[in-house]
């Protein structure tokens, strides 16, 4: 008879969905603009849960990145934007 443990381990965990949710969330209101560590401060996450999430996020499309300088900026990719 098979075991009704599933294995798990291609998912997601859960704390990674919740930075990749708050990265998003902060992103759809307006660009998000600093150093990793500053936007990982305001976001309330570990430097390694935010670069974690930007690279699912950007990997998916769901947010763009662009370097300036010593500033990273996170926004919503232009196809995502609603014209108002």
């Amino acid at each position: 008879m098979p075991s009704p443990i599933k294995d798990f381990s291609a998912h997601p965990a859960a704390g990674s969905v919740i930075a990749e949710g708050r990265v998003l969330d902060a992103v759809a209101r307006r660009d998000l603009a600093g150093t990793l560590d500053e936007i990982a401060d305001a976001l309330d996450m570990s430097y390694a849960e935010l670069c974690a999430a930007i690279d699912q996020l950007t990997a998916i499309g769901w947010v763009s990145l662009e370097l300036l300088a010593d500033t990273l900026v996170l926004s919503l990719p232009e196809d995502a934007r609603v014209a108002v």
